[in-house]
C-alpha cells in the first residue's frame, strides 16, 4: 500500500506550487499587466488539493487570492468600490477554487474510506470466515 503524505509534504508542496505559481505569472507581469491575476493560482491550487487535501488546497487558495490582489490588481483605496470586472475576477476564482478544493477533498475520503475497507478485509481482500 502507498504511504500517505505526512502533514509537512502536503503543506510543503501547497506552499511550492503557490510560490511556483507566483514566480510564473510575476516573470509575465509586463505581458500580462492587470489581466489573468488568477490564473496560475488556481492551478497551484489544483495541484495542492489534489495531494495535499482540504487544509493545503484551502492555504493555496487563500494565498493564491491575496497574493493576486496585492500584486496582479490595480491598486485600490480601503472602503472604495471596486471596478466589476475585479469583483468578478475575484468571485470566479474563488467559486473555482472552492470547488476543486471540496471536489479534491471529497476524492480523498473516498480513498481513505475504500483503503480502511480494504485494510479490515485482510490479505488479497479475502473475506473473514463467519
Amino acid at each position: 500500500m502507498p504511504r500517505q503524505p505526512t502533514i509537512l509534504q502536503r503543506y510543503s508542496v501547497a506552499i511550492g506550487v503557490v510560490l511556483l505559481a507566483f514566480v510564473l505569472r510575476y516573470g509575465l507581469y509586463g505581458t500580462l499587466d492587470h489581466r489573468i491575476p488568477f490564473g496560475f493560482f488556481l492551478s497551484a491550487t489544483i495541484v495542492a488539493a489534489w495531494y495535499g487535501g482540504l487544509g493545503p488546497g484551502l492555504f493555496a487558495a487563500v494565498a493564491g487570492l491575496l497574493l493576486g490582489d496585492y500584486f496582479f490588481l490595480p491598486r485600490h483605496e480601503a472602503g472604495s468600490i471596486m471596478d466589476e470586472a475585479v469583483r468578478t475576477g475575484i468571485g470566479l476564482y474563488a467559486m473555482n477554487c472552492a470547488l476543486v478544493v471540496l471536489l479534491f477533498w471529497r476524492l480523498h475520503m473516498r480513498v481513505a474510506q475504500t483503503t480502511h475497507e480494504l485494510n479490515k478485509a485482510g490479505p488479497a481482500g479475502e473475506q473473514p470466515a463467519k
